[in-house]
Formats: C-alpha cells, structure tokens, sequence
C-alpha cells in the first residue's frame, strides 16, 4: 500500500501492519483497510480500520510532513513531535483527550517498529582512541607553546581547507531548510541565544552586561533577516566542526571529523566560523592579540577556503556565525581561567563584527578592539 505524505510516498506492507497490529492488541488482527483523511501544514491522517476477534476497531494513523518547514526537517524533528504528543494525549486531564496508542517507526523496507514505550533513545557508534587520531587542539596548544609551526601544520591547515570545500559542493535546493538553519543560528538552544542562556547570572559577570548580550541578540536577529533568503547557499555541513575533539588527524595526516550536529544542510559560514575563530581565539587566549602564527593559520586557512570555493559572498554571511562561535569561546564555564582582559577582546571582536557590513579578514585585529 502507498501513503501520499505530502510530496514523499511510503509503502507499507498490508502483512506486516497486521503482524504489528497483533503485537499491539496482543491477539490476531484482521485489517480492512487505511485510507487517506486528509492533510494539514504539520500532519497528515488517515484511518486505519481492522479486525480484533469480532470487534472492527478505527484508528487515525498520523505521519507528520517533512516538506512544509516549521521545524520538522529531519526524521528527528518527525519523531519529537510525535513522542511528545503521545506523552501529552495520555497524560491530559481525565476525558478531555483521545489516548495515543503506539508511536512506531516506519522502515524503508515496510516494516513498523514500535517505540511508544521507549523512555529514552541511544546511539551505537564506533569507539575513536587518540591512536586512531588525535584531536587538532593538540597541535594548537602545541603552537601557542611553541609560538611556531611547521609544515605540518600548514599541510594540515590546507587538509581542513580540502575537508569543508568539498563537503560544502554538495548543494540542496530548499528555501525552507537555508532559513531554518538561519533561524536556528540565532534561536536554538545549542546556538547563540542557547549559548547565552547557559551562562551564569550576566548581571553578575564582570566581563559584560546584559545591554550588551542584548544587543549582540538584536544585532543577530537583524542579521537573520538580511540573510535568511539566500537559500542557493544552503549545502550539506558539519554543524560542530571544531578542533577539541571533534577535529582529529590521523599520523598520515588524513581527518576523522566526528559528531556531526544540529543540520544536515545549512550555510557553509557556520563551519568556516567555528574553525577559523579558534585560530583568533588561541591567539587571543595566548598571547593577548591576534598574532603569528595563529595570524598566519588563519589567513592561509581563509584563503585557501576562498580559493577552494569561489565562495565570496561569504563574507557577507558570516557575521552572525562568528557572534555565536565567539560566545561559544568566552563562554566562562568552558573556559573560567580565562583572564579579564582576553574576555574583553573576544566581546569586542563580536560586536564590531556584528556592526560591520561585510566581514573583512584583514580588520581582525581592529574588531577585537574597543
């Protein structure tokens, strides 16, 4: 049987829906039929009706769209959506509600899994050790140390560069997916205003303020909206693409980029961002400014991706990226040795890029100061 779900179709088999019918009702069940009822921006229904010994039983079968925006891109979202409403059918006030039986996945092959009793979901990946390769951080503290690198690092540098142009060349046409990326950047809680609300009490903190947070806040909602249409940009990312552990080089030299997060496709700044403002970060963190060679390792790593890509609107992008990775960076519970002053730095670096029409590489030591 064929299901319409807005533009996708699923397929399910009449056998195996009845096997899991069974399951269910724990007795065998005869099926009927499922027809379409119809479909909204968020769901479609339909109504599945069988057998229970002598007892014709109807069901509204609900598959929530992936194609209209509103959060419900991944299968991911899908699923949050429905295990959040099968909670909330059953646990509404007595008589005021239809009881949600089973939440169930739908396989490619047809088959359907129930996971309506499950309390928590996991995931099974394989084991990473520093042998397998060690995480790029290594090679940055060793620089700031050392206030030196070597060709290595610049091979390296230039492997990161050949990583991200070419994960970034695979493009996706959806408008709705390039600004729910947009939308996330600013609003997500794993990103800037999520970001900001892990931190402690800002009243408290002696480093800024809450006028200040709020107008970087603004500043990237301003930001959202200049940029949110630019939908041809949208490509497949990494999402996390930093060099604590996420960033590993094997002894050959060759990458391991591991947990990839929050999207699939999105815009390319926000992986160029969270790389390249740790070179500024290191450099600021170690040595107070924006010096050799994190300087260096920027500039090669930003013209390499230039170079790579063609990508020169980019600059006019980025803004907001570097306001959430900088956040990220000065962040006093990830980083509470951080002195003062360095803090001062990152916060000037963000708003003046904020401020800034088009980011412009060469300013970086003028926007981390006041």
């Amino acid at each position: 049987m064929e299901l319409q779900v807005g533009s996708k179709t699923f397929n399910v088999s009449q056998r195996k829906l009845e096997s899991y019918l069974s399951g269910l009702f724990q007795r065998r069940v005869n099926f009927i039929s499922l027809r379409k009822l119809g479909e909204g921006f968020h769901n479609a229904g339909f109504l599945l009706s069988f057998r229970v010994g002598k007892r014709r039983r109807n069901l509204v079968m609900r598959i929530v769209r992936a194609d209209t925006g509103w959060g419900h891109d991944y299968l991911g979202d899908r699923a949050a959506v429905l295990l959040l409403q099968h909670r909330l059918f059953n646990t509404a006030p007595e008589g005021t509600c239809c009881k949600s039986l089973d939440v169930a996945a739908l396989s490619e092959s047809g088959d359907i899994v129930s996971v309506g009793d499950a309390s928590e979901f996991f995931d099974l990946v394989e084991e990473v050790t520093d042998k397998q390769g060690k995480p790029y951080v290594e090679d940055l503290f060793r620089i700031a140390r050392n206030r030196s690198i070597a060709e290595r690092d610049l091979k390296r540098c230039d492997a990161l560069v050949e990583y991200l142009a070419t994960l970034h060349s695979r493009k996706k046409n959806n408008p709705i997916l390039y600004k729910r990326h947009i939308r996330d950047l600013v609003g997500h809680g794993e990103m800037l205003m999520g970001v900001v609300d892990t931190y402690p009490d800002i009243r408290t903190l002696n480093f800024t303020n809450p006028k200040e947070i709020e107008h970087i806040e603004v500043k990237a909602v301003e930001w959202r909206n200049r940029i949110k249409y630019l939908s041809h940009r949208l490509s497949r990312i990494h999402g996390d693409f930093h060099p604590f552990g996420n960033i590993r080089f094997r002894e050959d030299d060759s990458i391991l980029s591991l947990d990839l997060a929050r999207e699939e496709f999105g815009e390319p700044a926000d992986d160029v961002s969270c790389l390249s403002i740790n070179y500024i970060f290191f450099s600021v963190w170690h040595h107070e400014g924006f010096v050799d060679p994190f300087r260096g390792l920027f500039n090669r790593f930003i013209d390499g991706y230039l170079k790579a890509t063609g990508d020169d609107e980019i600059f006019s992008v980025i803004a907001p990226f570097y306001a959430f990775r900088g956040l990220v960076v000065t962040h006093p519970l990830y980083y509470p040795e951080m002195e003062y002053t360095k803090r001062r730095l990152m916060l000037n670096f963000i708003t003046n890029v904020l401020n800034d029409e088009r980011f412009d590489p060469s300013k970086v030591s003028g926007y981390l100061g006041a």
